[in-house]
């Protein structure tokens, strides 16, 4: 009865932080070099970021409502949905993804 004998050993020394020699770049903290300067900087990127966010939302709701105007039309918002990722793809890609999709119908019995 062969078998694999497992033997406890203890971890390697954790390595040197700075191994290769290389010397650690000093980056400042903008907040402690200049407090004033930092707090109205990072309070401008934030509220950019929440502007747009808020421009996303109402894109969303834009687009919620036009599909539920195409619904309203009787068209399927599902097959609208694939064919905007067809029509994001590459030409080729797309062509070899149809002609992939094929086969596995094919072999599969569906038609």
């Amino acid at each position: 009865m062969g078998g694999i004998r497992h033997v406890l050993r203890p971890a390697p020394p954790p390595a040197p932080a700075n191994s290769r020699g290389k010397k650690k770049r000093h980056v400042p903290d903008p907040i402690k070099a200049n407090p004033e300067s930092a707090a109205q900087q990072l309070r401008l990127f934030i509220e950019r970021l929440e502007r747009m966010d808020e421009e996303i939302r109402g894109m969303q709701d834009d687009r919620k409502d036009v599909l539920n105007e195409a619904k309203a039309n009787g068209y399927d918002t599902k097959t609208i949905g694939t064919i905007l990722k067809l029509r994001q793809l590459d030409p080729n890609n797309r062509m070899e993804a149809e002609a992939l999709l094929e086969t596995y119908k094919a072999s599969l019995g569906i038609e």
